[in-house]
This record gives structure tokens, sequence and C-alpha cells, in this order.
């Protein structure tokens, strides 16, 4: 069964719906845990400090591509937590929620708040479908909206 997961746009609330049941991870990754060779990675195996490529808005989301993050790249993954609802269905204001949790945790991994920052975020959240199957996690991507960029945005304050 295909699970499917949204890709929110950060603050603006626009929905973009992405699919995917992908649970694995092509790249190669040193003993931290970061990568060091590109490689597809699937939207249930982004760990916090992944660097990706190779994401369309307006598209699905069911994988991309994992770069060392000193390559140019679109995106960071910066915060990931879970929910420990046992409800048979997706909250209505769980977007609402992915949107705050990224929110705090932007200006702690980027050293500035986000209305000082030149940079914005994005969120994953489960579907109604990856709902029913037990995902409950919120992803959140930092990006530079003039572009790829080179290196890790952690502690940017930019």
């Amino acid at each position: 069964m295909s699970m499917l997961r949204y890709i929110i746009t950060g603050v603006a609330g626009v929905g973009i719906v992405s699919a995917g049941a992908y649970a694995y991870d092509q790249t190669t990754r040193d003993d931290n845990g970061s990568i060091v060779k590109e490689g597809e990675l699937g939207v249930f195996s982004f760990k916090i400090g992944d660097c990706i490529k190779d994401v369309q808005e307006g598209t699905s989301l069911g994988q991309a591509t994992g770069v060392p993050c000193s390559q140019s790249h679109q995106m960071e993954v910066y915060a990931e937590t879970f929910t420990e609802s046992s409800s048979e269905t997706r909250p209505s204001d769980f977007d609402k929620q992915g949107e705050d949790y990224c929110y705090e945790e932007f200006s702690r991994f980027t050293g500035i708040s986000y209305e000082n920052s030149k940079l914005d975020f994005q969120y994953l959240t489960p579907s109604d479908d990856s709902w029913k199957e037990g995902d409950r996690e919120i992803t959140c991507l930092i990006e530079d909206p003039e572009g790829n960029v080179e290196g890790s945005l952690q502690n940017a304050q930019r």
C-alpha cells in the first residue's frame, strides 16, 4: 500500500501533496551518520542534518537525492519529532502543529529568529493514508529561497 506524505510550505501554509512509502537509504554515511556519498533517500529515511536535492515543489515527494552538505543542495533536514496520538484519523490541526514545531526549531538551528532570517522552512506531515498506517512524524526542512546552498545552514545566522 502506498503511504502519502504532505510537504507544506512554511508560513504561507500552501500544501503540496506528496507520495511515498519510502524507507530506504542508498547514500553512503560515515560513522557519525553524515552523508558522504550521494544516493537516493526515501522520505521515511531522512535524518536531522541530511542535505537533499532534486526536490520539485508541486510534484510528489517520496524520495530525494541525499548529498554531502558540502555539495550544492536545496534543503537540509533540521528537526524531527513524533506525536503520540492514538487517534485513528489525522487531527485536523496537525499541519498547524507541524508549522508551529518547525517555526520554534528554526531559531535553535539557525541561531536567528525566523522573522530576521533570509531563509525559509517547509515541513513534512503524514497524509490521511500514512496516518492510518502509523506515521506520526513531523520533519522540518530549511532552504534558501534564493537557490541552492553549499554547506550546512546550522548556525547560519542569516
